[in-house]
């Protein structure tokens, strides 16, 4: 089976396990770490069935702009019947392949997919492409390291070898894409990746 496949299959489940009040309330804790602002342009990429959609939205506010991208269409899919706002775009594609504009985010947000990208060099070369001189990109998750590759080596299917590189293989592929100032904090159910462009 393949990752696109296998993420349309769980996406109404994804989706169940985390539209709880209880997983709601976290996310809304967690997406504080972004720091975002009025009137930012934001990519949520690998953005799932769309669950930073509230926070993000009134964080950048009516004239920011968040585009969710997901190579899962079922995804996608869920995602638009549940939030529709002004400046929020649908777009399905894979994060090797952007098609979008070079220096058009102020902000990426990888939040809880970069272990499932298969050339993670290539892909962060994209997102340094798309983000604007001195925008940010975050690689974040609600686990950490450890935790999350753990838990991916207990998952059946495609993304059971999806782990999360180490600090220094981390910091190789981010300077090797043109990343600068990358701080990583890793503890429990924690994970978050800063960089620049």
């Amino acid at each position: 089976m393949h990752k696109q496949e296998f993420f349309d299959q769980i996406s109404h489940d994804w989706d169940r396990e985390h539209s709880t009040p209880e997983e709601y309330e976290r996310t809304r804790v967690f997406a504080q770490h972004f720091g975002l602002s009025k009137g930012e342009t934001v990519l949520d990429v690998g953005c799932g069935t769309g669950r930073l959609i509230p926070f993000i939205k009134d964080a950048v506010g009516e004239d920011g702009i968040l585009v969710e991208l997901d190579f899962s269409l079922e995804m996608l899919m869920i995602g638009c019947l549940k939030h529709q706002h002004d400046g929020l775009y649908f777009v399905q594609a894979d994060a090797h392949h952007l098609c979008l504009r070079d220096n058009q985010f102020s902000t990426v947000i990888c939040m809880a997919f970069f272990p499932h990208i298969s050339d993670k060099a290539y892909a962060l070369t994209e997102f340094r492409r798309i983000l604007r001189p001195g925008g940010v990109l975050f690689v974040t998750h609600q686990m950490s390291r450890e935790e999350l590759n753990q838990f991916h080596k207990e998952v059946k299917g495609p993304v059971t070898k999806d782990l999360l590189p180490d600090e220094a293989g981390m910091r190789a592929l981010f300077d090797d894409a043109g990343f600068k100032d990358l701080t990583i904090r890793d503890e429990p159910s924690l994970y978050i990746a800063r960089a620049f462009a």
